[in-house]
C-alpha cells in the first residue's frame, strides 16, 4: 500500500477544497490559486489569472508588518466589484456575492498561505474550520519537535512533540523558553547561516536541556525573511541521542578492537584465496621481512610456501578451520622461519570459501632450538648405543627411560620392553643390596655414587658401577671391571 506524501496530502486538499487557498512568494506575489479561490474572488479565467500581489490588491487586506509581526492574521472584507473589475473577466456575471470575503493570511515557509470563503457560506467556513484543524492535527501529532522562534531564539509556537523532547511539562511552559540557552554558540552560527542560506538540513548538535541533561539532536531548520531580514526560524528538532550513543559506543569498539589489531604481537591478517593479502596488522609485516604494513598489502602470502597455501586453502574448504599449522616459510627477503597458524575460513552465503583469516606467530628460533636439542639427542643416544658398556636411565619415579644395547644384553630382556617398566617391580631381586643403598642415596642425597658390585642380577663378574643423580633422576653407568685393576 503506497502511503501519501504530506506534500501530496496538502496539494490535493489544495486543489479540491471548496475552500479558496492561495499561496504567495515571500515577496507577496501570487503563485498558485485553487479554483475555489478563484471563483470567490470573481476570477473566471484560470488559465490566465491576474497578477495579485498580498500587500496592494483591493481583494485581501493585508498590512506586510503585521503578518511578519504576528505570523497569521484573520480578516473580512466587503468586495466592491467596481474597484477590482481588473481582476474578473468582465464578459462574466460576477458570482452574486452579498456579504464579502473572510479569512485567514499565514506565513508559510515559502511565503504565505492565505484561505478564503465568502462570509455568507456556512458550510465554507465548516470546511475551512475542517481544512485547519486537519493542518492543526499534523503539527500537534508529529513526532517530531516543531517549532517558530525569533532570531534571538525566543519560542513563538511549539508542538507537545518538542516540549516533550526537552523535558518542558507542557508545551505552555516551552512557549516562555528560549532555545538559544540550550546551546548558545550553535544558536548564533545558526542564524548567521540562516541570513545566507535560507534553509539548513540535518544539522547536529549537543543541546543542554533546562533540567541540566544532554542531548543530541538533528534538526532542520527554515529561515522567514522580512524585506530581506530574518525574522523568524522554523524547526523540525529529533532526539537522536540513543542512536549516536550507540555509534559513539560502536566507536570506541572499533578503535579499541583496531588498537588490539594494531598492537597484537601475533600476525594477523585477512586473504583472498589466492593469498592476496586484504588486510594486516604491523606484526604481520614485521614477521614477513616488510617495513610497512601497506607493501605488505601489496604482497602475495601463497609465495611464502607455494606447496603449503594450496594445501591449507583445501583443508579450509572442508574443515572451517585449522589450528596450530606449522611451516617452514621463506620472508619476502627470503630469509628462512618457521611460523606456527591458526586458520579460519571465511564463507559466503552459498558456502563457498571467499577469504581465509589468519593469525601467525614466528617460532622459528623456538624450532631452531628445538631441532638442535634433537640432533643433540639423536648424537647421545648413537653414542650411548655404540658404547660397549651398560648405561640406564631412570626418571623420580624408578621407571626406565632409556635402556643402551649393552645394557639390555646385560639385563637379557630387551630395551623397548623395559621402557617405562619400575626398576623394583621389574628387578625385585636387587632390593636389599648394595645396589639398592648407591641407587636410592644418589637419588635421595643428588651425590654420584660408585662402588664395585658382583654384578646386578648375575655372579662371577665385577663391575664398576657409577650412579649419577639429576632432578630429573639417576642414570647408572657400569662396566667390567679390568684384570689391570684387580
Amino acid at each position: 500500500m503506497k502511503v501519501k506524501s504530506d506534500y501530496h496530502i496538502f496539494r490535493e486538499i489544495f486543489e479540491k477544497s471548496p475552500v479558496g487557498m492561495l499561496l504567495f512568494d515571500r515577496e507577496g506575489t501570487m503563485v498558485d490559486a485553487n479554483q475555489s479561490a478563484l471563483e470567490i474572488m470573481g476570477i473566471t479565467t484560470p488559465e490566465n489569472p491576474p497578477k495579485i500581489n498580498l500587500f496592494h490588491n483591493p481583494i485581501i487586506p493585508c498590512k506586510k508588518e503585521e503578518l511578519v509581526g504576528n505570523g497569521v492574521i484573520n480578516f473580512q472584507n466587503q468586495l466592491d466589484f467596481e474597484k477590482i473589475s481588473d481582476f474578473q473577466d468582465i464578459n462574466k456575471t460576477p458570482p452574486p456575492i452579498t456579504e464579502g470575503i473572510e479569512g485567514t493570511i499565514s506565513i508559510i515557509s515559502s511565503g504565505y498561505l492565505v484561505q478564503i470563503h465568502q462570509s455568507e457560506s456556512k458550510d465554507e467556513s465548516c470546511e475551512l474550520l475542517i481544512s485547519g484543524e486537519k493542518y492543526k492535527n499534523f503539527f500537534e501529532d508529529d513526532l517530531t519537535g516543531d517549532f517558530i522562534a525569533t532570531p534571538k531564539g525566543e519560542i513563538i509556537e511549539c508542538n507537545p512533540a518538542f516540549a516533550e523532547i526537552y523535558k518542558f511539562p507542557n508545551r505552555e511552559q516551552a512557549l516562555k523558553s528560549n532555545i538559544s540557552t540550550f546551546n548558545p554558540e550553535d544558536w548564533e552560527t545558526l542564524t548567521k547561516r540562516l541570513k545566507h542560506e535560507y534553509k539548513i538540513q540535518g544539522h547536529q548538535t549537543t543541546h543542554q536541556r533546562p533540567d541540566g541533561e544532554k542531548i543530541h539532536v538533528v534538526s532542520n531548520l527554515v529561515g522567514i525573511y522580512h524585506d530581506s531580514e530574518l525574522v523568524q526560524v522554523k524547526g523540525y528538532v529529533f532526539d537522536d541521542t540513543e542512536r549516536k550513543e550507540a555509534e559513539e559506543a560502536l566507536k570506541r569498539s572499533e578503535e579499541k578492537y583496531h588498537r588490539l589489531f594494531d598492537e597484537d604481537l601475533t600476525g594477523d591478517f585477512i586473504a583472498n584465496v589466492d593469498g592476496e593479502i586484504l588486510e594486516c596488522n604491523p606484526a604481520f609485516a614485521d614477521i614477513y621481512g616488510w617495513d610497512t604494513v601497506e607493501k605488505a598489502l601489496k604482497w602475495n602470502i601463497s609465495e611464502s610456501n607455494p606447496f603449503d597455501w594450496p594445501y591449507m586453502v583445501t583443508r579450509l574448504r572442508s574443515e572451517g578451520k585449522i589450528r596450530g599449522f606449522q611451516s617452514w616459510q621463506r620472508r619476502q627477503d627470503f630469509m628462512r622461519i618457521h611460523v606456527v597458524a591458526n586458520l579460519v575460513g571465511i564463507f559466503n552465503d552459498s558456502d563457498e570459501l571467499i577469504q581465509v583469516k589468519g593469525y601467525v606467530f614466528d617460532d622459528t628460533e623456538r624450532k631452531q632450538a628445538e631441532e638442535k636439542l634433537e640432533s643433540g639427542q639423536r648424537r647421545l643416544t648413537m653414542i650411548l648405543g655404540s658404547i660397549r658398556d651398560g648405561f640406564v636411565s631412570l626418571d623420580n619415579l624408578w621407571n626406565f627411560i632409556y635402556v643402551n644395547p649393552c645394557a639390555a644384553e646385560y639385563l637379557d630382556i630387551d630395551a623397548d620392553d623395559l621402557m617405562g617398566q619400575n626398576l623394583w617391580e621389574r628387578f625385585p631381586e636387587l632390593a636389599g643390596t648394595i645396589h639398592e643403598t648407591h641407587f636410592r642415596r644418589a637419588m635421595n642425597e643428588q651425590e654420584i655414587q660408585y662402588f664395585e658390585a658382583q654384578g646386578m642380577l648375575r655372579t662371577g663378574k665385577c663391575l664398576d658401577i657409577s650412579v649419577y643423580p639429576s632432578t630429573e633422576g639417576i642414570s647408572i653407568y657400569w662396566r667390567n671391571k679390568r684384570r689391570s685393576d684387580l
